[in-house]
């Protein structure tokens, strides 16, 4: 398969390989986000002494790797040195940091020297290596925490699919660059869907437990909190609640989670200070995908009516999962777009509003909210994926609901739609240079 996306990354890479000094590269991100991919790519053409730690309880990562180093200074002049899956070498031997610190500080810093520590557990990267707890706090001069790919990136896996079936692809991966390269693209999206899922021998079947085994020893706790959250508890009290466990332990363990970001605090723009308003969500697209579908539909699965299951409970529900996505499809598209100035001011910041209407006395949000902080203005905007056309009752909702945004000035009302605009929409659009109709071909053709 072709390398696809990470230009940014690989320039950073290839910047500092060309210096002519001491440089070190503090590479982390989650697990399946391809750090390792990333690392092949960069290494391409170039001396490169490439150790790979594996989990071990014992000193024998860090026998391994001395003999590596041994060899490769033995015989090239141009060092780099990538160190793959840094946590297991350094949590079962901890004198690691401070030999390489003693390195650097004696002999390194002076010499034509790359080095990249590469790390999937990511509060071992940030606390023991970047922490200024460290030995080697302050000796990293670049650090990448690699992020999954955005949604047009994700599409680049399915060139072939629709802009409707690249945003599901994406909503059903998170942007996770090994899922996106197991959908096969000689294969429909359902059928990629059908023999990833809700087939028992799929490889996203069983990756939620694959993935919080790596993490966590007992996940009992984690997978009862993922499964409170996706059935749609979103507060710490609900959470508690719905999984029986106390709330110290639960909040303990939410923040767990959050470290290794599966989950996230919602936090909605402009409303930041009202801690009532925040939610806990599942950021990551397979967990939230998994326990929205999959989890309930396990006993069937498992006695291979998987098609069955999907036909009947999942189908029928894949735009209303589809919804915070394609929400947040549209907040991409409005930072990318809006950054430079093309909606009136430069947008700086992009979210999701969450709030109390004051006039109907209820709960309101808006999907979209792009803010310029300087001069007080903004755009908003609202999200419909589903296949009925955006009609005027939305039009007005949306552009009502920018009394709640004061004293931010609206300069344009943003309509993002996956099933067409009813004639009103179009005609109100045309006669009303504020109004933007964003077609879901637009979101993936970059046009405006």
């Amino acid at each position: 398969m072709k390398f696809i996306g990470r230009s940014a990354e690989l320039s950073a890479l290839d910047r500092m390989y060309g210096k002519n000094s001491f440089e070190m590269m503090i590479l982390y991100g989650r697990r399946r986000v391809g750090k390792t991919t990333l690392l092949n790519q960069f290494a391409e053409g170039k001396n490169v002494l490439f150790y790979t730690g594996v989990e071990s309880k014992d000193s024998e990562n860090l026998i391994e790797f001395g003999r590596a180093v041994f060899s490769y200074f033995s015989n090239v002049k141009r060092e780099v040195i990538i160190i793959d899956e840094y946590p297991y070498i350094a949590e079962n031997a901890p004198e690691l940091a401070s030999l390489l610190q003693r390195e650097i500080d004696r002999e390194w810093k002076d010499l034509n020297i790359m080095l990249i520590l590469c790390g999937s557990s990511i509060a071992f990267m940030e606390e023991d290596v970047l922490g200024q707890k460290s030995p080697l706090y302050g000796r990293r001069t670049g650090q990448i925490d690699l992020q999954p790919f955005d949604y047009l990136t994700s599409a680049e896996f399915v060139p072939a699919y629709t802009p409707e079936e690249k945003a599901i692809a994406y909503g059903i991966t998170g942007g996770i660059p090994r899922y996106l390269s197991l959908l096969d693209p000689e294969k429909t999206l359902e059928e990629n869907i059908l023999a990833l899922y809700f087939d028992a021998s799929g490889y996203l079947y069983e990756e939620p437990k694959n993935m919080l085994r790596q993490e966590f020893r007992d996940i009992s706790l984690y997978f009862a909190i993922l499964g409170a959250i996706g059935s749609g508890s979103t507060q710490l009290s609900e959470i508690s609640d719905k999984t029986g466990f106390d709330s110290a332990k639960t909040a303990q363990a939410v923040r767990k989670l959050e470290a290794v970001r599966i989950i996230r605090k919602d936090v909605p723009i402009l409303n930041e200070k009202n801690r009532k308003l925040n939610q806990y969500i599942i950021q990551d697209g397979m967990f939230r995908f998994w326990f929205r579908f999959v989890a309930k539909g396990t006993g069937a699965i498992e006695r291979t009516y998987g098609n069955e299951y999907y036909a009947a409970m999942v189908k029928p529900y894949i735009h209303e999962f589809m919804g915070p996505v394609f929400e947040t499809i549209c907040q991409e598209y409005t930072f990318r777009t809006g950054v430079t100035g093309k909606y009136g001011s430069p947008i700086t910041r992009i979210g999701k509003w969450r709030g109390a209407d004051p006039v109907l006395k209820c709960p309101s949000d808006i999907d979209v909210v792009g803010i310029n902080e300087a001069d007080k203005t903004a755009v908003i905007g609202e999200c419909k994926f589903r296949n009925r056309s955006f009609g005027k009752e939305e039009c007005e909702t949306l552009m009502d609901r920018a009394r709640l945004l004061a004293p931010y000035r609206i300069e344009k009302y943003l309509m993002f739609s996956l099933g067409g605009y009813s004639d009103w929409v179009v005609e109100y659009a045309q006669n009303d240079s504020t109004v933007v109709l964003v077609s879901i071909g637009s979101l993936y053709s970059g046009a405006f």
